[in-house]
């Protein structure tokens, strides 16, 4: 199948490579949880710093960016110019999945209790209702904040409330918008003055800066997912910057394996919405008197978390294509 002309394949590699982190994440993290608890201190010296500290601390912003960019994107289309119409589509696109799959799990996971889905904060479902939330407030800036010199501004201050404690009430995820609208945000930055950053990042090679600052900062003060500072928000930024003008200069027309990339990353909606439930169930208390599975895990420590993210994400892939199939799957996560 040839790849369209009009896709932009910089974000489509982005997102790909960012659900792989986000899956791996939760799969190795779930390796130095109570899972297996004789096994903890070992797989937590093994993977804790490198998934708790590195690789979320990257995905996670560039999955935020990849929806302000494409926000950008779409704005400049001419989409998103009614208020009512973007709150319609982010309604079904973000709040009802939210509302459905939560239920879903819950009542899959003997714990039903549906009012607490109305504070936003469900498992990993509570990236979902943060973005309603980012789309709303992106709305009302892009309405009326066009200049450079504003854009820049209120960059800045959405980046200094990210240091902030959240202080808005727990009511349907609005409380993380001070901790992740900056990302949203500098995804509209980027794309709305992409060309003058492109040059001006070639000119004075800043990427190299970029990058090495990162690793700086990184490997000094290397900070876990969730603990938020002003250096490790300037390293996210860094890396973040970097990596789209890296994915930017590449000319993915002439990769030959873009097409798996554009399908797996056309599905991180649902992989995202479906792996954590599955990883749950894979190892799961029943599945361990099913399997010996914390013998594996104890005779294999780099093989046995290997294979559980790669059977977790295959499964999440699989049925998140099957569910497209359907016309209630595409009316939730197409």
């Amino acid at each position: 199948m040839a790849l369209r002309k009009d896709t932009l394949y910089d974000i489509v590699v982005i997102r790909f490579v960012a659900i792989i982190i986000v899956v791996a994440f939760h799969a190795y993290g779930m390796m130095y949880a109570d899972h297996f608890h004789a096994l903890k201190h070992i797989y937590s010296q093994l993977y804790f710093t490198w998934n708790q500290c590195i690789f979320i601390n990257v995905a996670m912003p560039m999955f935020v960016f990849v929806s302000g960019y494409l926000f950008a994107f779409l704005w400049r289309k001419g989409k998103y110019q009614n208020f009512w119409e973007l709150v319609k589509n982010k309604v079904k696109r973000l709040l009802l999945p939210y509302f459905v799959f939560g239920l879903v799990m819950m009542a899959t996971t003997s714990n039903f209790h549906p009012f607490n889905l109305l504070y936003g904060n469900y498992w990993h479902l509570w990236f979902l209702p943060m973005l309603f939330w980012c789309f709303v407030v992106a709305f009302f800036l892009s309405k009326y904040f066009v200049s450079l010199q504003s854009q820049v501004i209120i960059a800045c201050v959405s980046f200094a409330l990210a240091l902030f404690f959240p202080f808005f009430p727990k009511i349907l995820g609005f409380q993380y918008i001070t901790r992740w609208f900056c990302w949203f945000y500098l995804g509209i930055i980027i794309y709305n003055y992409k060309d003058k950053l492109i040059v001006s990042i070639a000119k004075f090679r800043l990427e190299y800066i970029l990058f090495i600052a990162y690793l700086a900062i990184t490997i000094y003060k290397p900070t876990k997912y969730g603990d938020i500072y002003w250096y490790n928000v300037i390293a996210q930024v860094c890396i973040v910057v970097v990596l789209w003008y890296w994915v930017n200069k590449i000319d993915w027309h002439k990769i030959k394996i873009m097409q798996p990339i554009v399908s797996i990353s056309n599905c991180s909606y649902g992989i995202y919405i479906f792996h954590n439930w599955i990883q749950m169930y894979l190892i799961s208390s029943t599945a361990q008197r099913l399997l010996p599975l914390e013998r594996w895990a104890a005779e294999h420590t780099i093989l046995f978390p290997l294979c559980f993210f790669l059977l977790s994400f295959g499964i999440s892939y699989v049925l998140t294509r099957l569910l497209l199939k359907t016309r209630v799957g595409r009316f939730l996560i197409g």
